[in-house]
């Protein structure tokens, strides 16, 4: 201990050995962290370097994709690859040349390649796929439907948006509720070649399971596996087939990308298919005469009656379509099952009201009434149509309403009515409830309990809360109502060459067009309700881009890889 006080007590010249040992340390680490902000000054350089020349290998893939939309031939003369310009004289982008080759050509189908030069070395490259003459297409999403031929009609048919044919709408103007009617118009729609090479490029062999021209899906039939919903979907995966594909199974189904069939394809009964944004699409040319513009009967794309198709998305076939599912799209919130076979009906001038529970929470904005005329030839008759809550098992108060005695002709079926918002909470009853002029709405055996008492239908409002009177009709009778979420997505039916008849067994909301004919069946409601661009897989929908200084449309990008 006294040594060490010693030592303590004697600190002359300690400062002397210390600041060396700093100035040894430091010469040390100063050599390593030069070096170190060396390296990183020079991996920034070249990282920016790398930018720069990604932005202008770009820039030759946008030139070339501009003079391939606008009518400018970037390879004249049969060159397999020229130098970006501007006035006739070399550009530097970022201070690099920048070369363009055309790698190959298919069809209409170009593979580019952009490569960005510094000094004679390559900084980077990029390879793009596009189908030159492109158009943008989303005009013909712009009608409910659109033909290159004739529009047939039934009497009963319902249409909210506009009709544009190249030959003559066969229907009564009424039927149009909203938008205009043009016929004899010149339609040019895209033709099947560039469809083909436009979903068969969405084929990526290195993520999808089935892709062309190696891998074509090997069976003839697709089976959704059971159990599955949509809160837990089965994925359908992108599937090309070579000849023809059935798709069944009673789970729900999603696709994950493109199905592509150069057969016919079958869509069994009881099939729920979720098209998430993604096309189906088929080559199969249904034998339709050039001239005359008549088709066999042989179907493309056959949707059975009973299967169910959600949207966002595309439906396309070279040859013939027949679309008559029962849903086109949304969730059925509350309410009765489709009996087609039911045909009695309530009294008219008799307010009803039957009792569901929401078979899931969501927004109600379409109550459908099903509807059953007798005679075909009978007048028009009308409905006004309301939601109760429901009170200790008896309707409680009114939560919505369509008191317009006008919002609706009724005809034998469903028929949708419009509705505010208005919420709908899981596992919780409610009253649906309407009133019409004339015998007309549908009824089944009773799985709730249904209640009604006469009232006019002249000057009728809804009471609210419900009102006293009301009794258990006789015979006991449930009164067909449901309710469906407003999820009305945008689904897009169109038959390059042939025809399209759509009977679906609910309203469908969405776009058709057919080259030759588009065929309304009895009791069709079609709702032309807005898209997102951005949801649909379709050619040219997306909006144009600019192109160099001039501006002008570019062709859709179907593959883009830096290298």
């Amino acid at each position: 201990m006294e040594f060490l006080r010693r030592i303590l007590k004697n600190q002359g010249g300690q400062a002397l050995p210390m600041t060396l040992i700093l100035l040894v340390l430091g010469g040390l680490l100063i050599v390593p962290m030069l070096s170190f902000m060396t390296t990183n000054l020079n991996a920034n350089r070249v990282i920016e370097t790398k930018t720069e020349g990604i932005y202008a290998a770009d820039a030759g893939i946008q030139d070339a994709l501009w003079k391939l939309a606008n009518g400018v031939d970037p390879f004249p003369g049969g060159a397999m690859s020229y130098e970006l310009t501007e006035g006739g004289n070399p550009v530097l982008i970022n201070g690099m040349s920048v070369t363009i080759e055309r790698v190959a050509i298919d069809e209409n189908l170009y593979t580019l390649r952009s490569t960005s030069r510094l000094d004679g070395d390559i900084k980077a490259v990029i390879t793009a796929q596009a189908v030159a003459g492109s158009t943008d297409y989303s005009w013909l999403f712009e009608q409910a439907i659109t033909s290159g031929g004739d529009i047939d009609t039934s009497p009963h048919d319902i249409i909210y948006g506009g009709v544009l044919c190249g030959g003559e709408f066969n229907g009564d103007e009424d039927q149009v509720r909203t938008g205009e009617i043009t016929d004899n118009a010149d339609i040019n729609f895209p033709p099947p070649e560039e469809l083909m090479e436009f979903y068969l490029a969405t084929f990526d062999p290195e993520v999808d399971t089935y892709y062309p021209p190696d891998h074509s899906y090997p069976s003839g039939t697709y089976t959704i596996q059971s159990g599955t919903t949509k809160d837990d979907p089965h994925m359908i995966p992108a599937i090309y087939r070579i000849g023809d594909l059935t798709i069944n199974g009673n789970g729900y189904g999603k696709l994950s990308g493109t199905i592509y069939l150069t057969g016919k394809l079958w869509v069994a009964p009881g099939t729920t298919i979720d098209l998430n944004g993604h096309t189906i699409f088929s080559e199969w040319n249904s034998s339709c005469d050039p001239v005359t513009g008549e088709c066999d009967d042989t179907n493309a794309i056959n949707f059975q009656p009973n299967c169910s198709i959600y949207g966002p998305g595309c439906i396309i076939a070279v040859g013939n379509i027949n679309y008559q599912p029962n849903l086109g799209v949304g969730d059925q919130l509350l309410g009765t099952t489709d009996l087609d076979t039911e045909d009695d009906t309530c009294f008219g001038n008799s307010f009803v009201l039957s009792k569901f529970r929401a078979s899931t929470s969501g927004i109600m904005s379409s109550f459908q009434v099903k509807c059953y005329i007798a005679d075909p030839e009978a007048p028009p008759a009308h409905v006004k149509v309301g939601i109760y809550a429901d009170n200790a098992g008896v309707p409680g108060a009114l939560l919505n309403k369509i008191d317009d005695s006008d919002n609706v002709t009724v005809l034998s079926g469903w028929n949708p009515v419009n509705f505010d918002a208005t919420s709908i909470v899981s596992r919780t009853y409610y009253w649906l409830a309407g009133i019409a002029d004339a015998d007309v709405i549908s009824v089944k055996s009773p799985n709730e309990p249904s209640l009604n008492k006469s009232a006019a239908f002249t000057g009728f409002l809804f009471p609210n809360p419900a009102g006293t009177g009301l009794t258990t009709p006789t015979p006991a009778n449930t009164y067909m109502f449901r309710g469906f979420s407003n999820s009305q997505a945008f689904i897009f039916l169109m038959s390059v060459c042939c025809k399209v008849n759509l009977q679906p067994n609910a309203s469908f909301y969405g776009s058709i067009a057919g080259e030759t004919n588009v065929e309304l069946s009895p009791h069709c409601t079609i709702n032309l309700v807005d898209y997102d661009e951005n949801e649909l897989e379709f050619p040219g929908v997306g909006g144009s881009a600019t192109g160099p200084s001039t501006g002008g449309n570019s062709p859709p990008i179907l593959t883009y890889n830096i290298e």
